[in-house]
């Protein structure tokens, strides 16, 4: 459940995320996932390559994990 990891990624790792649909539910009907909605990290300008690292690493983590 993309709304469960956000909330992991948020508790034990302080990464801010977005679950769900994120106003664009024809966009999640195109690509399949509609009834899922999907995780979004919000990378920009000014995010570091060690904060994409971590985020990478968080989840591998969590996909090996049974949280």
């Amino acid at each position: 459940d993309v709304g469960e990891i956000s909330y992991i990624l948020d508790r034990d790792f302080d990464i801010a995320t977005r679950a769900g649909l994120h106003c664009a539910p024809l966009a999640h009907s195109t690509i399949g996932t509609l009834k899922t909605g999907t995780l979004r990290f919000g990378i920009g300008y000014f995010n570091t390559e060690e904060e994409v690292e971590k985020a990478i690493k968080a989840i591998e983590i969590i996909s090996q994990k049974a949280f």
